[in-house]
């Protein structure tokens, strides 16, 4: 059996503008090898090639795991927070955990996902749907039925409930 020696990223994904539809997992991945291909050069580049993934993206709550070789993780580091485009779209990448196991990395990325749920149901039901402190709502707001922020809140509670319950059951096949 071969053993790799990796590390594993947790990477908060923060997009700048509103964008129609969610990042993409791949767009994700290559925006990364194209910073370390552009800060490192072809060397850097060739040293992360078969190792570098992103997995386990969490479009709702805006996290991502990316697995590196060990000895190239400072670069892959450096490379993750200076990506500032994905997709022609502006975004910041943050490391906000470094794991030497994907299991460890695993459980940071549960950690922070209950957190973003538990963030999610605590808001007020005002809150949700947009009115204001006295509870009128604002005077030029015309939003459709399918856009509603209501609908929008619960799709992304949803999406984490679905990437939590995804999370577990692959700890649970992997130990």
């Amino acid at each position: 059996m071969v053993v790799q020696s990796t590390r594993h990223f947790l990477v908060r994904v923060e997009q700048l503008n509103e964008a129609p539809e969610p990042i993409v997992l791949a767009s994700l991945t290559s925006a990364v090898r194209g910073s370390v291909s552009e800060l490192f050069g072809d060397f850097g580049l060739g040293c992360v090639a078969r190792t570098l993934q992103a997995k386990n993206y969490c479009a709702a709550a805006g996290y991502v795991l990316v697995r590196s070789p060990r000895k190239c993780a400072a670069n892959v580091r450096a490379a993750i927070v200076s990506v500032r485009f994905v997709n022609k779209r502006a975004v910041r990448l943050s490391v906000v955990h470094a794991a030497g196991s994907q299991r460890t990395a695993r459980r940071a990325m549960l950690t922070r996902l209950e957190r973003a749920l538990a963030a999610h149901e605590r808001r007020p039901a005002g809150a949700a749907l947009g009115l204001c402190e006295d509870g009128d709502p604002p005077a030029a707001q015309s939003t459709p039925a399918s856009a509603s922020p209501t609908a929008t809140s619960t799709r992304q509670a949803s999406d984490i409930r679905r990437m939590i319950r995804d999370l577990t059951a692959e700890m649970n096949s992997s130990s």
